[in-house]
């Protein structure tokens, strides 16, 4: 009776130990002030998401994601300025099979930029000037 017990967990840790479990990574940043900064970095071999909001009157946002040929990057940005003269600064870095980008900026200084490498890409970037 041990001996098949011991067998049975002997064969249950090798299933466990030989499956790769990968997740994801996912963050989320929001942000009321009046200098809003946030950097955020993503390594994933399957998916990263990541989401800012920032509301001040200068707001600076970096993100960066990176992973395999098979990893989805899904990086969106939104800023508005609470005063007449906010400024924006919004950087996209992504590396992976799959990469798409949204940036949305209201103020009246307003700087994007995107860079993508992979297979399928999409960058939109909105930006208004009050």
């Amino acid at each position: 009776m041990r001996i098949t017990y011991l067998i049975a967990t002997a064969v249950a840790l090798s299933t466990l130990t030989a499956v790769n479990a990968e997740a994801g990574n996912s963050a989320s940043v929001l942000q009321f002030g009046a200098t809003n900064s946030s950097f955020i970095s993503q390594t994933g071999s399957t998916s990263n998401s990541a989401t800012t909001m920032q509301f001040g009157a200068t707001n600076t946002a970096t993100t960066l994601q990176t992973g395999s040929l098979l990893t989805v990057n899904t990086a969106v940005t939104g800023q508005g300025g609470t005063t007449a003269t906010a400024s924006n600064t919004a950087l996209t870095g992504q590396v992976g099979g799959s990469n798409s980008s949204l940036i949305g900026q209201i103020g009246a200084n307003n700087t994007a930029g995107v860079g993508q490498l992979g297979i399928l890409n999409g960058s939109t970037i909105l930006q208004q000037t009050p």
